[in-house]
């Protein structure tokens, strides 16, 4: 919301900048371009004036009565001549147009012949000879001077045409501006109205969606009234009124929500009861039943060995029972440490070899050659794969394989553990319930090995999923992160040909 509001402003902002930035710059510039063409025309016409003044005191030097030419004449008119190089010199620097450049050539040669000519005025009363005729000097001197005041007309003319383009670009840039500050608030004004509008449309939808939250409430939570002539201070009003019965709302909802909580919880325990009392009943049968009938003989006789070891199973059956219940309501405290998942499952499949060959049963490892580092219990992890095991060959009585592969993902972020049977499968009934407390097929099952599996995966951050095999039998995959490697740091590079794979339906 707030990028609508400030976008208008700073587009006019940008604007601005755009257009003053450029003109300030140009202008600036502009000026000190005209400052140094106006010195520089000021100078050639200074040096202009000094030439004409130069070429008069020069002849002036020439007329001078003759005692002084042979020496202070000589003298005089050669510093004439040097300033007045001096001011050609000047007038060529600040000379950039062809006219100017023309005329000081004109200057220059002119200068030439009326500076010999005055030479041999001289030497002429030197030698007492009749000097060139006077008016001759004079021709030669206003020509040279005509090009020095046509310099100056120039000169003058460039001026008055710099002092014209300044106008002319100082009347522009002042109706530029003008235009920008006229049009500058008028956009500014036609960008808050359509602000203003919008924020209007976007509160406007305001009732709506708070309509649509109380009918998932089922009770009006509140309503915000928009009118044509109504104010931000009584639109406030209303927002706050309805900001208060929301968070009213939202109140009763937690409560609800800590109610359901409990409620589940409640049943959770109730059904876990329910199962309890179920597993040990049968048990609890048996014993009474067999402590019935020895109390009940004429005469009384003890148990017979058969009936003993019935009555022994019946007890570690109850046992067995408590302590799967016991080791999943109470955890036992994780003791993290960094090792090869290889020799967790390893071990673990070394336990259930004997059972394994009993039943016909062959295993076959498929273990990368590289270590696969984990962090976690290794006791609790090994629990869970004999546990996974003991489940895959319980399910095929009449033999048949089980494989175990290991790998690592691409990305070298999660180590994985598949093992699958060739037995009968998971009855379709229980795979939604795979994972719930005494959900089993087994007759003589308590059903707490796969929940409490799947809590000691999950304690380890990772994910403990089953589903039947295509080709017949079931796939439990477990799923852990992996961890640094402890001889060196860094994660265990990743292997490609060990990508994690899909079970059925995943």
């Amino acid at each position: 919301m707030w990028k609508r509001v400030i976008a208008p402003i700073l587009l006019i902002s940008a604007l601005w900048i755009a257009v003053s930035v450029p003109t300030t710059i140009y202008i600036s510039w502009l000026s000190d371009a005209y400052a140094r063409t106006l010195v520089e025309n000021i100078s050639t016409i200074r040096a202009a004036g000094a030439m004409q003044d130069l070429l008069w005191r020069m002849l002036e030097v020439t007329l001078e009565s003759p005692d002084n030419q042979d020496s202070e004449s000589r003298a005089a008119l050669a510093r004439l001549q040097q300033d007045f190089a001096l001011r050609l010199a000047e007038a060529h620097a600040t000379a950039f147009t062809p006219e100017e450049r023309l005329l000081l050539e004109r200057i220059e040669k002119g200068f030439e012949t009326y500076a010999e000519h005055l030479a041999r005025r001289l030497e002429a009363a030197r030698r007492g000879e009749e000097p060139a005729r006077l008016d001759r000097t004079i021709r030669l001197a206003t020509a040279v001077e005509e090009h020095c005041r046509q310099l100056v007309e120039l000169n003058e003319r460039l001026v008055l045409d710099r002092v014209e383009q300044s106008k002319r670009l100082a009347g522009w840039v002042t109706v530029i501006r003008s235009s920008f500050l006229v049009a500058g608030p008028v956009l500014g004004i036609i960008l808050g109205v359509w602000v203003a509008q919008w924020l209007h449309r976007t509160i406007s939808q305001i009732t709506i969606t708070l309509q649509d939250a109380a009918g998932e409430l089922e009770e009006e939570v509140g309503r915000v009234t928009i009118t044509p002539r109504g104010d931000l201070p009584e639109l406030q009003e209303q927002v706050q009124a309805v900001s208060s019965r929301i968070r009213q709302a939202a109140e009763e909802l937690q409560r609800t929500r800590r109610e359901a909580i409990r409620a589940d919880r409640l049943a959770a325990v109730g059904q876990l009861a329910a199962g309890v009392a179920h597993e040990l009943r049968n048990p609890l049968t048996s014993v009474k039943l067999l402590v019935q009938a020895a109390t009940q003989r004429r005469p009384p006789r003890p148990l017979d060995d058969q009936q003993l070891h019935v009555l022994q199973q019946e007890i570690a059956r109850m046992e067995n029972i408590i302590q799967g219940l016991l080791d999943f309501a109470r955890p036992a405290q994780l003791r993290r440490v960094v090792h090869d998942l290889r020799q967790t499952v390893a071990r673990a499949l070394h336990l259930v070899d004997g059972r394994a060959k009993q039943q016909h049963v062959v295993l076959v490892r498929e273990f990368p050659d590289r270590p696969l580092w984990v962090e976690g219990d290794p006791e609790q992890l090994h629990q869970v794969f004999v546990n996974l095991a003991l489940n895959a060959i319980e399910a095929m009585p009449q033999g048949g394989t089980l494989r175990v592969r290991l790998g690592e993902d691409a990305a070298g972020r999660h180590c994985w553990a598949a093992l699958s049977d060739t037995g009968t499968g998971i009855p379709p009934a229980l795979v939604p319930r795979l994972f719930e407390p005494f959900v089993t097929s087994k007759e003589r099952g308590t059903g707490l090995g796969l929940a409490i599996s799947q809590r000691i995966v999950q304690e380890h951050g990772g994910q403990l999923r089953g589903a039947n095999r295509p080709e017949g039998g079931a796939e439990f995959l477990v799923e852990l992160p992996s961890a640094a490697s402890p001889a060196r740091p860094g994660a265990a590079a990743s292997s490609p040909e060990h990508s994690t794979p899909s079970l059925p339906g995943s």
